[in-house]
């Protein structure tokens, strides 16, 4: 199963990959939790596998570029 989204031009792209948007195979992680608030949407709560709280927080920003990203 694919998950198809067509983005529209003017959308931002996110960065997606090992590194970038998650973190590399074999790192070790805990879990965080955050809160991401992309304009126009409801607020999502999600938890994040990361080896930082700075990582996490750029996790999101990569996967949601134009969302606001806080620690819950």
């Amino acid at each position: 199963m694919t998950w198809n989204r067509s983005l529209l031009p003017d959308e931002p792209q996110p960065f997606l990959g090992p590194g970038i948007s998650r973190p590399k195979p074999r790192q070790s992680t805990r879990m965080f939790d955050l809160e991401v608030q992309c304009p126009g949407t409801r607020l999502m709560r999600v938890q994040i596998p990361a080896p930082s709280r700075g990582d996490a927080i750029r996790y999101c920003k990569n996967r949601w570029p134009d969302a606001t990203v806080t620690i819950k």
